[in-house]
């Protein structure tokens, strides 16, 4: 529970996991406090107090079905419990609360409003001292509300809010008339409007993560000192690239793999691959593997090609990244294309240029796990991208043997129903020819395609 002044958090168990929860004034004490409905076993538990503790009222009510909505629907300072039934998109008002786990009689009142998929809320929306019942219509955007408990027309429709938003309503302003306000699971973030009236939230903040549900009331005096709900972070995305085993750039890529194991990365901070890793030396592990030197092919014996291969874990990064939606700072592709890697959707690094810059660009810190075998590696990205999706594109061609030019795309979409578009061009130069620059095959015609230079003394090769 947050309060409105302080802002400051209460927090305490009630209930189970699955239970659904609702506020309400149950002993008419002007303090609302939670109630929860047990769609397992179909009872109503309640409790008068805003702490932790076992329910002080239970009784049986409605269908497994069927979504609670506490309010004073009669105005006599009381709340009591109702039900809305989707199958039937029909609202039945009872104005008691049952006692001793019995049930209740029939409804006071029943009529039908909307259609079976909105979604009920309840508010005094006229400020008459007698709460009614509201739907919004996620498919439309649209709230509509009632002044009387009554089947017709809406009193009121207006346009607020998302598909996916969770919607309720209260009297945010002190003013005694309810208004709408809605949770958005995605980015955890309360919109709340001074009326009931179509146009912009009237005060946003952040409160609470996607898989909890919002309850408003007037909780009284609370405690606070407690630290706010915590934010979802689960798997946003991941990506695997396969090699060939037991070879000096497996064990390269290894090593900048447990460089970046376990790196949060803040949000709105970037990170860098190179800035991590640092060089790759020998005092650090890395050995000498194939790599792509002033335009050319080279295997093992070059003075300079400490740490070639790690270019396979920068490109699994970037794709985990590109898959992640997060905003890419900085990437090249590889001079020359190798099959082992998505087409023009790869990544080579030196140090310290080139690199994979990456830019966390959501409300909640993103963590890099690594894991790696002896023929693949995986980077997994953890965090919260707050609902949007990615999809990647391509067009064009190359080959190792002749290069070409290919156009990369990636299309961003968010729950808002806002899409963004972004390109990438690329053009592959052929590979050279096998009797140049002493590269020959790579090693058993696997050759690899980035430069990581021992930073010993003297200027290094020109990176590709």
């Amino acid at each position: 529970l947050r309060d409105p002044i302080s802002t400051e958090t209460t927090s305490f168990f009630y209930g189970n996991p699955g239970d659904f929860p609702m506020m309400g004034d149950w002993d008419c004490d002007g303090i609302d406090t939670p109630g929860l409905y047990r769609r397992g076993d179909g009872f109503v538990y309640l409790r008068n107090s805003n702490t932790q503790g076992n329910a002080d009222v239970k009784f049986f009510f409605g269908n497994p079905s069927d979504v609670p909505l506490a309010g004073d629907f009669n105005r006599d300072g009381c709340d009591t419990v109702s039900i809305y039934r989707p199958s039937q998109g029909r609202f039945f008002i009872i104005n008691e609360l049952g006692s001793d786990d019995e049930g209740l009689g029939d409804a006071e009142l029943d009529y039908l409003f909307g259609n079976p998929s909105d979604k009920p809320f309840v508010g005094d929306f006229d400020g008459d001292g007698t709460d009614t019942v509201g739907l919004h219509r996620e498919s439309t955007g649209l709230v509509y509300y009632l002044n009387a408990h009554r089947e017709g027309t809406a009193d009121g429709v207006f346009f607020f809010g998302n598909p996916g938003d969770r919607m309720l309503a209260a009297d945010w302003t002190g003013d005694d008339v309810d208004t709408v306000g809605i949770f958005r699971p995605e980015s955890g973030r309360v919109y709340l409007k001074h009326s009931n009236a179509g146009g912009g939230a009237d005060d946003d903040f952040m409160y609470g993560a996607s898989r909890m549900l919002p309850v408003a009331g007037l909780f009284g005096p609370l405690p606070g000192g407690d630290p706010e709900p915590p934010r979802d972070i689960f798997l946003v995305a991941e990506f695997t690239t396969f090699h060939s085993c037991c070879q000096n750039r497996v064990t390269n890529i290894h090593i900048m793999a447990d460089a970046i194991d376990g790196v949060v990365v803040a949000p709105g901070d970037t990170f860098s691959l190179n800035g991590r890793a640092g060089p790759r030396t020998t005092a650090k592990g890395y050995l000498r593997a194939g790599a792509i030197i002033g335009g050319e092919l080279y295997c093992c014996d070059h003075p300079v090609n400490v740490g070639g291969g790690v270019s396979q874990l920068a490109t699994t990064l970037y794709n985990a990244v590109f898959f992640g939606g997060y905003e890419d700072v900085e990437h090249r592709p590889h001079s020359i294309y190798f099959a082992r890697y998505p087409m023009g959707r790869e990544a080579t690094v030196v140090f310290p240029k080139p690199d994979v810059v990456f830019r966390n660009d959501t409300l909640d810190p993103v963590r890099i796990d690594t894991s790696y075998t002896s023929t693949s590696i995986t980077v997994r990205l953890y965090g919260n991208d707050m609902g949007r999706s990615v999809s990647a594109g391509l067009s064009g061609s190359a080959s190792t043997a002749n290069g070409g030019t290919v156009k990369v795309t990636r299309t961003i979409r968010y729950p808002s129903g806002t899409v963004t578009t972004q390109v990438w061009w690329h053009t592959y130069n052929p590979k050279p020819d096998d009797s140049g620059g002493g590269g020959g095959g790579g090693g058993g015609g696997d050759p690899e395609p980035e430069p990581d230079p021992d930073p010993g003394p003297g200027p290094g090769p020109n990176p590709d």
